[in-house]
């Protein structure tokens, strides 16, 4: 065995008894060497993630920095922080909001060069990748314009750092190069490997976990109540945007046309999220269990959540957030008025119905998915229920 190889298995072993959920899904994930400008990092193999090594930077790390990148790589796949990476157009800037959250999940001191919030005052603390996007572009596009800013010198340090976490996130560009399809395989195996790392050490073994990640786990282990191919099939089937696309058909010879068209059915969903202060902390993780449901159908889900006024809006990318905003009284009118003013198939709303009616009319379909214990009295349109 490779001396490199001997190391990272003692790496395994140590995360395997100390945080046993790391140290499984480490076992789970193919490994191979490559000559790279960073220690550690994900890329897509053969439907499945796998690690990629440099012999050199890992032979010369101490045991204390392979556990800690390990570590932090481990968290980026569990979030599926290569796989979001899609849609953006920095991706340098993408991989710089993701290390802003992973680094608040895990012990960055033997971290080599890490990005933490820290480094940027007017950032706050526990925000999601994507909000940490957004609030990173205008700092990067002014640091090309030699500009300054708060958190400029950690923006300066990370551009000019080859050999920091900034190179582990190179090949997250392999990831936005595949198709849709194959991406979609490899979402699914990803979440086949963390469910059944899940189950294999179990909960009680999971080890010091960060709750947003036990969110993640549980969200990925709870299979959803309702059947929402159907229901959504039903609810917007006639109001759901469609794409046209060529099929693998042979042209015609007789009109000389280009080959067969296929059209593809697709939603935009606002779903509105109930944070009133009636409805508990175990009902919100079953309303976002099915909106990840409603999300992995192929749905474009818009996050709303609201009690007496929207707290916050975002579009879902398949990430419980570890807290939401609101708690307060209950007024079914803002979220509506939100959709209302922003193009939607369908408003999805999760609630328990404890609150006066709303008096202002969706000008799109509504479904209201109310709690095993609450109420459907004065809600206008389909209602179902959960029943768990």
């Amino acid at each position: 065995m490779s001396s490199w190889r001997a190391s990272l298995d003692r790496a395994s072993r140590r995360l395997l008894l100390r945080e046993p959920f790391y140290g499984h899904l480490v076992v789970g994930v193919n490994k191979a060497s490559a000559e790279l400008d960073c220690l550690v990092r994900l890329r897509p193999s053969s439907r499945q993630v796998s690690f990629e090594v440099n012999p050199q930077r890992w032979e010369a790390a101490s045991d204390d920095q392979r556990v800690a990148a390990l570590r932090h790589e481990l968290v980026h796949l569990v979030l599926k922080h290569p796989i979001r990476a899609r849609d953006r157009e920095r991706l340098d800037v993408w991989g710089m909001a993701c290390d802003l959250v992973v680094n608040q999940l895990v012990d960055t001191e033997h971290l080599q060069h890490p990005l933490t919030v820290e480094s940027f005052p007017t950032f706050p603390r526990g925000a999601s990748a994507d909000e940490y996007y957004a609030l990173l572009l205008p700092l990067y596009e002014r640091h090309c314009q030699g500009g300054q800013s708060d958190g400029s010198d950690a923006m300066k340090r990370w551009c000019e750092n080859a050999g920091g976490s900034n190179g582990a996130h190179g090949l997250w560009k392999d990831f936005t190069a595949l198709s849709s399809g194959v991406l979609s395989v490899l979402e699914t195996n990803i979440d086949e490997l963390l469910l059944a790392t899940a189950r294999r050490c179990r909960r009680r073994g999971w080890g010091p976990l960060p709750s947003e990640l036990v969110a993640v786990l549980d969200a990925l282990g709870q299979p959803p109540e309702l059947p929402w191919r159907r229901l959504l099939r039903l609810f917007i089937a006639q109001s759901g945007r469609t794409q046209i696309k060529n099929t693998l058909s042979r042209p015609s010879k007789r009109y000389g046309t280009v080959p067969g068209t296929k059209v593809r059915r697709r939603h935009r969903l606002t779903v509105a999220v109930d944070t009133s202060g009636s409805v508990t902390d175990e009902e919100l993780q079953t309303f976002f269990g099915e909106i990840y449901a409603v999300w992995r159908r192929g749905a474009t889900v818009q996050v709303v959540e609201a009690d007496a006024a929207v707290a916050r809006h975002y579009e879902y990318r398949g990430v419980t957030p570890h807290a939401v905003g609101g708690r307060g009284g209950t007024s079914f009118d803002p979220a509506i008025r939100w959709s209302n003013a922003n193009v939607a198939d369908g408003l999805v709303y999760f609630t328990d119905g404890f609150a006066p009616a709303p008096t202002i009319e969706s000008r799109c379909p509504i479904l209201w998915v109310v709690t095993r214990g609450g109420t459907t009295d004065g809600l206008p349109g389909r209602t179902v229920r959960l029943t768990q």
